[in-house]
């Protein structure tokens, strides 16, 4: 079982043993930031291997190093950079991982590339970049196996080619709230084919709920009898939630701009793209998290392609919703009745 840590004193004999073995071997240590400076000298090493302040090369980082806790032993580290500037985003990326020479085709990088993973959420990355060179399947096979997504080949510097893959931190599946807040709840999904619809249907009817979510207006949108309705339009970029209250009255209708709707493994899924749309029950129609967005775009984990396509597709839905609330009312309703029926 592997962990990620940072450097600390306690973990001296480990790194000297796994940069002692990489050095020996001949082969470039990888990534850079373990290898900029000689861990021989340990207290410097610590401290440069983090960068904290922005300069005009670099950005503030994190380094952890992959302990074998069964082994007690490194058997790679990784760097994570906090957000990219120009460089980065060509051939950089968020992460940089390396294995060292004796413990690699193990499934290590796939694993420290997860774990690194849960520490971009952490620091609020949504979608992460990550490169290699393309003659390298194994770093390749690493990125794929935890959802990493070809974006386009570029030459590197040394002649060779750099693979670019994003992954997406911002993918909701149907299940995610089996967690805490809801103690029991019935699921259902129904694959509907129709004219202006082609994908699933996943109902929720939260029947008892530990803790009530209550959005920042303070509307409650999940409770005891709670029930939610799902449409995931396989051929759209938007995802629809009609929220009902214990008594099958509509709180809301709450529109995801997704930069992609599909499934895996037989789940579906949406991959959001910070828009939403809301229509309440009186027919007001609201446009949401905007400032997102433009953060995201900020960080370059939005290009200009999506950020322009997430507006135009909330500006025609806005548009297709005015005047239509009884039209929608009725739409989802009677999938809702369809789902109530044993």
């Amino acid at each position: 079982m592997l962990k990620l840590v940072k450097l600390e004193e306690k973990y001296k004999k480990q790194l000297f043993e796994m940069m002692d073995e990489w050095d020996s071997s001949g082969e470039k240590i990888i990534p850079y930031a373990i290898r900029k400076a000689d861990y021989h000298n340990f207290d410097i090493y610590k401290e440069s291997i983090e960068v904290r302040e922005e300069t005009k090369n670099s950005v503030p980082d994190s380094t952890y190093f992959a302990l074998d806790i069964e082994r007690d032993i490194f058997v790679g580290a990784v760097n994570i950079r906090h957000y990219l500037n120009d460089q980065l985003l060509l051939n950089g990326g968020h992460i940089g991982d390396g294995v060292r020479p004796s413990e690699r085709r193990k499934g290590y990088a796939t694993e420290m590339i997860r774990l690194a993973l849960e520490e971009c959420r952490k620091l609020g990355i949504d979608r992460v970049l990550m490169v290699c060179y393309k003659d390298n399947i194994g770093s390749a096979k690493s990125i794929i196996n935890n959802g990493g997504v070809l974006e386009n080949e570029i030459p590197a510097e040394n002649g060779k080619i750099d693979q670019r893959y994003w992954i997406s931190l911002k993918k909701r599946y149907v299940d995610r709230y089996m967690n805490k807040r809801v103690k029991k709840v019935k699921q259902k999904i129904v694959p509907i084919k129709e004219e202006h619809f082609i994908g699933d249907i996943y109902f929720y009817d939260f029947i008892e709920v530990e803790d009530k979510l209550v959005i920042s207006n303070g509307k409650c949108i999940m409770d005891n009898n709670y029930k939610w309705l799902e449409f995931y339009d396989y051929n759209s970029k938007v995802k629809l939630t009609a929220i009902y209250d214990e008594n099958n009255e509509i709180i809301e209708w709450y529109f995801d701009i997704a930069r992609k709707i599909g499934k895996e493994n037989s789940v579906p899924f949406e991959d959001d793209l910070y828009l939403d749309v809301v229509v309440t029950s009186n027919g007001d129609i609201s446009l949401l998290d905007e400032d997102e967005l433009k953060e995201a775009f900020d960080r370059f984990e939005v290009n200009k392609e999506d950020y322009d396509m997430a507006y135009n597709e909330a500006e025609q839905l806005m548009n297709i919703l005015k005047d239509n609330k009884e039209k929608l009312k009725n739409f989802t309703e009677k999938y809702l009745k369809e789902m109530l029926k044993e």
